[in-house]
């Protein structure tokens, strides 16, 4: 039984879409252990923050945050 290009097409898409889940988690998890819960939180709700009242720019990431919060002494 072959797929249709609709089925070839949502498979490549769930396929995409569950690989880019995975780096995001591993990606989480690696700056957790790196700068540690409680600050990963804490950038985490800041960019939340910024996000929802429209004041984030286009280079603000969590990455970025807990690099800013280390060259500050945080």
């Amino acid at each position: 039984m072959s797929l249709s290009q609709k089925e070839k097409d949502f498979t490549k898409a769930m396929a995409l879409k569950l690989r880019l889940n995975r780096e995001a988690r591993a990606e989480e998890q690696r700056l957790r252990e790196e700068y540690g819960d409680f600050r990963y939180d804490i950038a985490r709700d800041c960019l939340s923050r910024h996000k929802k009242s429209g004041t984030a720019g286009p280079g603000l990431t969590i990455t970025s945050v807990l690099k800013d919060m280390d060259a500050w002494g945080f």
